[in-house]
C-alpha cells in the first residue's frame, strides 16, 4: 500500500473538520482532533503532517486568522481555484525531495482543500453569512437606535439612585 493510499483512509476525518469549520461548529471540530491525532499516531512523521494540517485549520478558524490561506479561500476563494489549488498540492507532495512530514502535510490539504471546494459550491453564501448580518442592523438604525437608547437610560437612572444612597 503506497503512502498516499494509507492516507487516504483519513479523508473522511479531513474532510468532517473541514466541514465543522466551514459551518462554524467549532467546538464539534475540537472534539474530533484528539481521535484524529490517535489514529494517525502509528503512521509516524507522515501522520503527524496531516494532522498538523488538520489542526492548522481548526486553529486558524478559531483564532479568526484573516490572514492564514485557509481562511483566506474559505471567505473569498472561487472553488475552481480553490480545486487547482488542491491539485498543485498532491503534485506536490510527490516530489522527490519532499520528506515524509511535508507529504502527510501536503496530502491532508489536497484533501481539504477539495473539500472547501465542494462546499463552496453547495453553499457559496454561508462563510461570509455573520459579516452579513453583522452589516445589516447598522445599515438600518432607525428601529435599532430607539431600542438602544431605552436600556441606556434605565442603566443611568440606576447610577442615579445608587449616587441618592451613597448622599443619604
Amino acid at each position: 500500500m503506497s503512502t498516499y493510499d494509507a492516507l487516504r483512509k483519513f479523508a473522511p476525518d479531513a474532510s468532517q473538520i473541514v466541514r465543522y469549520v466551514y459551518f462554524k461548529s467549532l467546538a464539534r471540530a475540537e472534539q474530533e482532533l484528539s481521535p484524529i491525532k490517535y489514529k494517525l499516531a502509528p503512521l509516524g512523521e507522515i501522520g503527524r503532517g496531516f494532522f498538523d494540517a488538520i489542526k492548522g485549520v481548526y486553529v486558524a478558524a478559531k483564532e479568526r486568522d484573516k490572514a492564514s490561506l485557509f481562511m483566506k479561500l474559505y471567505r473569498h476563494g472561487d472553488p475552481k481555484e480553490i480545486l487547482e489549488l488542491a491539485e498543485k498540492f498532491k503534485n506536490e507532495a510527490f516530489r522527490s525531495t519532499i520528506d515524509d512530514y511535508e507529504r502527510g502535510f501536503l496530502i491532508c490539504w489536497e484533501i481539504m482543500l477539495a473539500t472547501l471546494s465542494s462546499l463552496k459550491q453547495e453553499y457559496p453564501d454561508y462563510p461570509l453569512k455573520d459579516e452579513q448580518q453583522q452589516q445589516q442592523p447598522s445599515q438600518s438604525k432607525t428601529e435599532d437606535e430607539v431600542y438602544e437608547v431605552a436600556p441606556r437610560k434605565k442603566a443611568k437612572n440606576k447610577d442615579k439612585s445608587k449616587s441618592k444612597n451613597t448622599k443619604g
